[in-house]
């Protein structure tokens, strides 16, 4: 069953590569991710053809929005984000990093366990790292 799974979740991957390829100005792609927010993306890890390293954000479908090209020259690092984060919440558990788009505008989702135990979603925008929005969920039943 999760080879199945696995295998739907990643069916459009040469479809995507192929429309990105034509649809920007990417030439390489390096790795594929999915974002799930108010509208689904794929997440397209690539380069130009003089090196300059992107992410696409690809919209599932045409009602989901615009694809979004963002330059990582232009983005704080997500090393340097994990880096901050590990100092301002030493007694956390880090689940993930990933790329999002919030408002359509690009941003890091940081995902974790605080102190008190809740489930933390932090949007921090991508380029100077300011806090967007947060979702704090408390834990109902132990």
């Amino acid at each position: 069953m999760y080879i199945d799974v696995q295998q739907n979740k990643t069916a459009a991957y040469p479809d995507v590569t192929k429309n990105v390829k034509r649809e920007t100005e990417i030439s390489t792609v390096r790795k594929i991710e999915q974002y799930h927010g108010e509208k689904a993306f794929y997440v397209v890890y690539g380069q130009t053809g003089n090196n300059q390293k992107k992410i696409v954000f690809y919209p599932y479908s045409k009602k989901d929005g615009k694809i979004k090209v963002i330059d990582r020259s232009n983005i704080i690092p997500e090393k340097s984000i994990q880096k901050d984060w590990n100092a301002q919440c030493g007694n956390c558990e880090l689940v993930e990093i990933t790329p999002a788009l919030i408002n359509e505008k690009g941003a890091w989702e940081v995902t974790f366990i605080d102190e008190s135990n809740r489930y933390v979603i932090d949007y921090l925008s991508i380029f100077d790292g300011k806090q967007i929005e947060q979702i704090r969920l408390k834990q109902m039943f132990k």
